[in-house]
């Protein structure tokens, strides 16, 4: 661990005694950002999870750090912080030569061909989830969308049909992913964290023991996928690994799915004429394989929910070497995260960059084209998420069918805050009134 006095030089505020500014992070982290981008520059000091922290806001810098040609950064060190106890050896908390490995053979379940499966087996299980919504009702908005992106991860990603098992799975899930951010980090009696790695050991268990069912079935989920997936040279993962990448993956798939459709529906039930814009370029009730580079409305909205508010706020590493940045010397087991918060707020490069405009996405603006690290919502360079054109898939499969079913509307006098950390969503749901389209 750096001491603090290493990095003294570096202009910020540790804030409180210990806690430093964890409580103000965990408050409101997109306030804290941008004022400290204000206050410090595009490199400052910070105090979180007991260490001390340089915050990257500048494109350059997380160009220079994502892509890391001499290998100076660690995404693994630097999200063990956080997530290393409850997800450790998945893909983003792997390094170098070891995440290329990994990389290369997981490829193998986000091809076309395996796409493509994904999709049809989505469509039905977002039109049965939906026939459930009732018309004139207000839904909580956040917890169906939660629900719903635990279905589909359960059969496309587990081959777990829907029951009693399946829920079991999405119980330990959430739990794992609840103690990501838990102050307490010690396995407590009653602590979030306990339950977290209680939620991992039942995971790894319930994995383990379907592995050798699953090889050479020809199964098309993506756990049967990973479970018969080689390399050129015909390696394969191991059964730890396989336990590792599904544990992690489910995380990674879900979460941040559910994240960004709670954002968009707030963002749509604002903006009716936005809502029936996307209506009116929608190319039948369910999204075809075919279809799926179609509707780029549809693609900006994605794209401008994750700008303002997106899955992963800050890309976190640790320097595995010396090095300077922005004209700052950081030793060798220095944390620094890359505040995609401030990063997607540049007024540089972001046209009026609090205002929710998909536009900016359009041909003849592609405003997150103005520099190539401008834009972060998958992180970047090696590490970029192998998931993305999965994501989008899915969060695009899922506004086709709401909005040609439901026009969303916002309750009287309603304001919602989106709470960034572990990931965002707005405090306290997100409850919207279901009208007839």
């Amino acid at each position: 661990m750096v001491a603090v006095r290493s990095l003294k030089h570096v202009p910020g505020e540790s804030g409180l005694p210990i806690l430093g500014n964890m409580p103000r992070i965990l408050r409101d982290a997109e306030r804290w950002a941008l004022d400290g981008y204000r206050r410090f520059g595009p490199v400052h000091r910070m105090h979180f999870m007991f260490e001390p922290w340089v915050v990257l806001a500048d494109p350059d810098l997380a160009k220079h750090v994502l892509l890391d040609r001499q290998k100076q950064f660690s995404s693994k060190h630097g999200w063990r912080t956080t997530i290393g106890k409850l997800f450790h050896n998945g893909l983003m908390l792997r390094d170098f030569e070891d995440h290329r490995f990994h990389r290369k053979i997981m490829q193998d379940a986000f091809r076309s061909e395996a796409m493509r499966g994904y999709v049809e087996v989505m469509n039905p299980l977002i039109e049965s989830r939906l026939d459930s919504w009732e018309t004139g009702s207000t839904t909580q908005m956040y917890a169906q969308f939660k629900q719903l992106t635990l279905d589909i991860a359960s059969e496309v990603f587990v081959g777990l049909p829907l029951g009693e098992e399946a829920a079991r799975v999405n119980k330990a899930f959430i739990a794992t992913i609840d103690a990501a951010v838990a102050t307490i980090r010690a396995e407590l009696p009653g602590t979030t964290f306990k339950k977290g790695m209680d939620g991992r050991r039942f995971l790894e268990e319930f994995f383990g023991s379907r592995i050798s069912e699953r090889r050479g079935e020809g199964r098309t989920d993506l756990f049967s996928r990973l479970c018969d997936a080689t390399d050129d040279e015909g390696r394969s993962f191991t059964d730890q690994d396989i336990i590792d990448h599904m544990i992690f993956l489910l995380m990674a798939a879900h979460d941040t799915t559910t994240s960004t459709l709670s954002t968009m529906a707030w963002e749509l039930a604002r903006r009716p004429l936005w809502q029936k814009r996307l209506r009116s370029v929608v190319t039948g009730r369910t999204l075809s394989w075919d279809d799926r580079n179609e509707m780029p409305e549809v693609d900006w909205v994605f794209k401008e929910a994750m700008r303002l508010h997106p899955p992963v706020p800050f890309v976190p590493r640790r320097t595995v070497t010396d090095v300077e940045l922005g004209g700052y010397h950081l030793p060798a087991g220095t944390p620094i995260s890359l505040s995609a918060l401030v990063i997607h707020r540049l007024p540089e490069y972001w046209t009026d960059p609090e205002a929710f405009d998909p536009e900016r996405f359009a041909p003849d603006r592609t405003e997150d084209k103005g520099h190539s690290h401008v834009y972060l919502p998958f992180s970047g360079g090696a590490h970029t998420c192998i998931g993305m054109h999965f994501a989008g898939l899915m969060t695009k499969a899922i506004t086709m069918q709401l909005l040609t079913r439901f026009r969303l509307e916002p309750l009287p006098g309603q304001d919602v805050f989106i709470q960034t950390l572990p990931i965002p969503k707005p405090r306290g749901g997100l409850s919207l009134r279901l009208l007839t389209v």
